[in-house]
């Protein structure tokens, strides 16, 4: 159906929300854009806007209307805090920011069934790519594939959906030879997987997780390398363990982020729900909710954080907290596919901050542009410089 002006505010948000997490169907996209385009909306937010002003506008609510669709209570450090947007129509956000020009940045000093599905965030980077290794060492092309079977694996078969998802099916997981499998994601791709036991698994960009096709052990094992959030399927007789270069990861069942990347100079376990164990060499520490378990060689160090900002990659966003400039450019450089360069000392100034990923690299350049940081993009690399 159409949007027009008699469309509830909240019926924008649901749409936006649901285009940021990748669910938005090609209907609801279009009806976002007719809530854009519609003349009687125009008139309300954008009467003599130009096209490029109009553009630029419709980056900026993404971005405001994103920080609403937050139900967490935002902190008044952390971002710019609007206390009169949820009772404002969206026109007149729209005008707010037009008028303010603000911006979130702030720099500071029986069938058992997996599925792979694919998300796509951003605009102005590389079409993202993805590929599924099998135990045979072939490998499937995911972005482009045509639908339908791609392959099959003793009681298991492999088939790719009308909705891009990968769809792994076997009639009894507890039968059958256990062969392996690698999920890799390329810079500028996510992916969402469905595992044989039910465990969901979010793989981040420049990730690879590599994973049985049928878990029939007593454990129940992936390799990690990279990023990726899980939402573990309960089962107390076979617990759930996640292997990185670096650490262990043991749970029964919970939600829990790790970003182990290889770049990384710490490797970081978000603990959101139930707990986890984390293991290095002998050493172990069991997180709660809300923990955060930073290693470092063979050290662990725990502390309490805002899980937000471990898991707003999942949601469409970069979020940062006194972050340094090289950590937000590896961020950066994994979702636009861009090369980053610096030009002589270093900044030590810090940012904090959330910004969608629906932004262009080019727009969210600009807001990590500071009087101590000067950044230039050509082709495919950024040149950072004080």
């Amino acid at each position: 159906m159409g949007m027009h002006q008699g469309n509830s505010d909240e019926r924008i948000i649901l749409l936006i929300n649901k285009l940021n997490k990748g669910t938005a169907s090609e209907s609801e996209r279009r009806e976002i854009d007719e809530w854009y385009d519609h003349p009687a909306s125009a008139a309300k937010y954008g009467d003599g806007m130009s096209l490029s002003q109009k553009t630029r506008a419709k980056d900026r609510i993404f971005q405001h209307i994103n920080a609403q669709i937050d139900l967490h209570r935002p902190s008044p450090h952390r971002r710019v805090s609007f206390p009169l947007i949820r009772s404002m129509s969206i026109a007149a956000v729209l005008l707010l920011i037009i008028g303010a020009g603000l911006f979130y940045f702030n720099p500071k000093g029986k069938q058992s069934t997996s599925e792979v599905q694919g998300t796509s965030y951003g605009v102005n980077h590389n079409t993202s790519k993805a590929f599924l290794t099998l135990a045979s060492g072939r490998q499937i092309v995911l972005t482009g594939a045509k639908n339908g079977m791609l392959a099959s694996q003793g009681s298991v078969t492999i088939n790719k959906k009308t909705s891009g998802q990968i769809v792994y099916r076997a009639d009894d997981q507890k039968t059958g030879a256990t062969e392996f499998n690698s999920m890799t994601t390329m810079r500028g791709g996510e992916y969402r997987l469905t595992l044989a036991d039910g465990t969901n698994v979010w793989l981040n960009a420049a990730s690879s997780l590599r994973y049985p096709t049928i878990f029939s052990g007593k454990n129940r094992e992936v390799e990690l390398s990279g990023e990726a959030y899980f939402e573990v399927a309960h089962d107390a007789t076979h617990p759930f363990r996640v292997i990185t270069k670096k650490q262990t990861i043991e749970v029964l069942g919970t939600h829990f982020n790790i970003n182990a990347y290889d770049k990384e100079l710490v490797s970081k376990t978000t603990l959101l729900q139930g707990a986890v164990r984390v293991m290095v060499r002998g050493a172990s520490r069991t997180l709660k909710p809300g923990q955060q378990a930073a290693v470092t060689l063979n050290k662990i160090n725990l502390e309490n954080v805002d899980v937000r900002e471990a898991v707003a990659w999942k949601d469409g966003f970069f979020e940062f907290t006194d972050t340094d400039i090289q950590t937000i450019m590896r961020q950066i450089s994994r979702w636009y596919d861009v090369d980053v360069v610096y030009d002589g000392k270093i900044t030590g100034e810090t940012f904090t901050g959330r910004v969608s990923k629906f932004l262009s690299v080019n727009q969210v350049l600009k807001l990590v542009q500071s009087p101590g940081v000067h950044i230039t993009y050509e082709g495919r690399r950024i040149m950072v410089k004080e």
